[in-house]
């Protein structure tokens, strides 16, 4: 072998080993990563285990700290959804005619009505029937609502690959007859929301479709108040509230991109700004806590609305479908007090405590496959 020869030899050896050396080089050893291409956490050092029981934990967290995995992970990302128009995360599926929809497995198999939990929401209905009783003895209106999924209100848009069994409820339909067994008035509103997704939208087609949308909201707020209305209306009272009202609000939009997620996608989204004259309402949350009882790191908020049309107060209890959009009951109630849903077993301490003129219990569609599971005391709670 000539010197020439060895020379590249010697080169060619070298940059192998450059390439080698170059991804253990940049080895991530940060505790803790969260990626935003994979939509995970990383894998994180298990520890040293000699016995050889980690030996796949080891695998993985090796591959998943190399030099430029996430650059990588979001060009190849960038391929699969520009070629073939899909995700490589699990969090997102394209449906019909462009519209997105969350892709957990959970959410999938609510919508196949396979997550149907008769003996969870046969536990939550019976709460809310006692519930109901212990405010009508107050002379307090109660009403249930439910922030229903995209996937309840748009199911034309779902993937046909996705199949249905028609022979069991869905998880709106259970509850709805479960209530009406109960007497407890409630919005659940598939058919209105279907009916209006005729003429205009109620969930944004890619930006944030876990929730409703703008006017999704609005709607969904007027036939809460229509239900309140019409309540506080047969029980004679005087002080019935105002029905809402568009005028109120200014309209606007705004380009949001889709949510949780490294792809450049966007959407022009509808915005509802409530006018100045309605919006001197403060937030007391400190004096709140000294108050009364709540769940360690659940909101608990108070809103005061010197201009409101009426001088009721209103406890709500909900989730993150309601908790931002307290701007559309702001001009009906001249207090509102919203507390995050996991509160429940407060409500009468919060009753007797701020002595609320209406109470409104919010549960979104997908917590009855989640978190509704927590409620382990829902049987187990009386009124005396």
């Amino acid at each position: 072998m000539n010197k020439r020869n060895k020379i590249s030899n010697y080169i060619f050896i070298a940059l192998f080993l450059i390439l080698l050396l170059i991804p253990a080089a940049g080895f991530d050893r940060a505790q803790i990563i969260d990626s935003k291409t994979e939509n995970r956490r990383m894998t994180t050092w298990p520890g040293f285990y000699p016995d050889g029981s980690k030996n796949t934990v080891y695998e993985y967290y090796v591959q998943d700290r190399v030099a430029f995995r996430e650059p990588v992970a979001a060009l190849y990302g960038n391929v699969i959804y520009h070629v073939f128009g899909e995700f490589t995360e699990d969090l997102h599926m394209y449906g019909k005619d462009g519209e997105i929809f969350p892709a957990n497995k959970e959410y999938i198999a609510a919508y196949q009505h396979l997550a149907t939990d008769e003996e969870l929401i046969d536990d939550l209905a019976g709460w809310l029937s006692r519930t109901k009783v212990y405010l009508d003895g107050q002379g307090i209106p109660f009403v249930f609502m439910m922030g229903l999924d995209k996937k309840t209100v748009c199911s034309n848009a779902m993937p046909d690959s996705i199949r249905v069994d028609e022979s069991r409820d869905s998880i709106p339909q259970y509850l709805s007859k479960r209530l009406d067994e109960e007497s407890v008035p409630y919005v659940i509103p598939v058919e209105e929301f279907r009916s209006t997704m005729q003429e205009g939208r109620i969930y944004n087609r890619i930006y944030d479709t876990a929730h409703w949308n703008a006017d999704g909201a609005y709607l969904g707020m007027q036939l809460l108040n229509d239900r309140i209305r019409q309540l506080e209306t047969d029980a004679g009272r005087q002080d019935v509230l105002p029905a809402m009202k568009k005028s109120w609000f200014k309209v606007k939009t705004k380009e949001y991109p889709l949510e949780n997620c490294f792809l450049d996608i966007r959407e022009e989204v509808l915005i509802h700004k409530l006018k100045k004259k309605f919006k001197n309402a403060l937030t007391q949350e400190e004096g709140l806590l000294e108050q009364v009882p709540y769940m360690e790191g659940v909101y608990l908020q108070h809103f005061i609305s010197e201009k409101a049309k009426s001088n009721q107060t209103l406890l709500i209890f909900g989730d993150s479908f309601i908790r931002e959009r307290t701007d559309y009951l702001m001009p009906q109630y001249h207090d509102i007090y919203s507390v995050g849903r996991q509160n429940y077993k407060y409500l009468q301490t919060y009753v007797e405590t701020w002595h609320p003129d209406v109470v409104v219990f919010e549960v979104a569609e997908r917590a009855f496959v989640d978190d509704l599971y927590n409620y382990t005391e829902l049987s187990g709670i009386v009124y005396p």
